[in-house]
């Protein structure tokens, strides 16, 4: 048996969230089981939580009830033991990925790779979900290409802080980020060129042109980001605000389906995908060139607390379960 965060039914994170003995799992032949030392929390965890206003009962509770009672994604940590097809990794092997159901004491996954050494647990383990929906929207949707002008819409936060960094990584020209006023200096230490406070300034109203704009905020109408794209530039859209109590991100995101089909531009909308590119940001993390920033470190018996202060929309990086 483990301890894990499970939920029964869907609500707010301290009403419906709890930590439980479960069944430890056992690792298929291409997986291993590793013992989490540290996960982080990412907007999906927070919306498999708390469902919109648009699938709640107007009495209370939600109109589902979930297919999975697991939490998580990201984990950290050390593998106990492999499956009969594993030759990659041995027990006693220090390794990050993703996994569903990550808040837990173990968990069994085909999706890892070996922790860089200079990299702490709780730093590997705020890496893959938030790392590759910045990697795959700069290169994939992006088409990110050295010598290039990029900006970041909601650069502190999860992906913001590792947007800027793969930017730069990949040969971005220069980087301009968008966030508080509070985060400015956090931006700019992470490589940020220029910072834009978005409490004191509209990034599309200051005639600067880009050739990629990551929006992470969502905050302003395409009729608006269009003008801070130059000819041929590219804007993709990788998260919405979690501050929308109807339908969450579903409204940006179907403005953005409308724009593009009859708008013109190009843009797009994508969820990062988990079965590449893992070895591409443990290389990023072992050279030095990106480097999780983590703001809050929780035990899992806080997770509850975790999610609640995660919904705020307020969170300046990275939030960590230790385990």
């Amino acid at each position: 048996m483990m301890r894990a965060a499970v939920r029964e039914r869907y609500g707010r994170p301290k009403d419906v969230v709890e930590i439980t003995e479960v069944e430890r799992p056992a690792p298929e032949d291409d997986q291993v089981l590793v013992r989490v030392r540290a996960s982080s929390l990412n907007r999906a965890d927070y919306y498999t939580v708390a469902p919109f206003l648009l699938f709640r009962k107007p009495t209370g509770g939600a109109f589902r009830v979930p297919k999975r009672r697991e939490l998580g994604t990201d984990f950290a940590g050390v593998v106990e033991a492999v499956g009969a097809g594993v030759t990659d990794f041995a027990p006693g092997d220090e390794v990050f990925g993703a996994r569903s159901g990550a808040f837990a004491e173990y968990v069994a996954a085909r999706m890892v790779a070996k922790k860089p050494a200079r990299s702490s647990f709780e730093e590997a383990g705020c890496v893959p979900a938030s790392g590759l929906t910045a990697l795959q929207a700069l290169r994939d949707k992006g088409g990110l290409r050295p010598g290039q002008n990029v900006l970041v819409n909601g650069a502190s936060g999860a992906v913001g802080p590792f947007a800027i960094q793969i930017a730069k990584a990949l040969g971005a020209a220069s980087v301009t980020a968008v966030c508080s006023t509070a985060n400015l200096e956090q931006a700019r230490a992470l490589g940020a060129d220029s910072v834009i406070d978005h409490t004191l300034q509209d990034f599309t109203a200051t005639g600067e042109r880009y050739d990629l704009v990551v929006d992470v905020a969502a905050t302003k109408p395409w009729r608006k980001v269009r003008r801070a794209l130059k000819p041929g530039g590219v804007y993709v859209l990788v998260g919405s605000p979690l501050t929308n109590p109807l339908i969450g991100p579903l409204a940006k995101i179907g403005r953005m389906w409308l724009v593009s089909r009859f708008g013109g531009g190009r843009l797009s909308f994508f969820i990062a995908s988990f079965k590449a590119d893992l070895e591409t940001l443990r290389e990023l993390l072992d050279s030095g060139e990106i480097r999780p920033v983590v703001e809050r470190i929780y035990p899992l018996e806080q997770v509850a607390d975790a999610l609640e202060y995660l919904g705020e929309g307020h969170a300046r990086a990275k939030l960590v379960l230790t385990i």
